[in-house]
């Protein structure tokens, strides 16, 4: 078809830790993965509770509960920030300590949401 063109999605590239969280939690029998226009997510019963939003970064959603009872502990983190929705945390993941606090805060959010 002369003159049509076709929009294809475009996965932004993963710096190296994210790739790797990436992998690592595409084999947690507990989450399940979409793969959008947006980016992947990772979902457990049905509730999103991670998202790959760039390069190094991610959203965790811990919930309020479990973010005020990490917060003294989060907020000496500077990976670590709010997002607006106060269930949600954003992180920044650029080193093999930031990829080890990722996977400990998906399971603290595994465990939130598989009630």
């Amino acid at each position: 078809m002369a003159g049509t063109s076709v929009r294809r999605w475009t996965v932004p590239h993963r710096g190296a830790y994210v790739a790797r969280a990436e992998a690592a939690l595409r084999s947690w029998p507990s989450l399940a993965v979409s793969d959008t226009r947006h980016g992947v997510s990772f979902a457990v019963r049905g509730t999103e509770i991670l998202r790959l939003t760039g390069h190094d970064q991610v959203q965790i959603r811990l919930t309020a509960p479990a973010i005020g009872r990490l917060e003294p502990y989060l907020g000496e983190c500077d990976q670590v920030r709010a997002c607006p929705d106060r269930a949600w945390v954003c992180m920044r993941v650029d080193a093999q300590p930031d990829f080890d606090l990722l996977l400990a805060l998906t399971s603290v959010a595994i465990k939130a949401h598989d009630a």
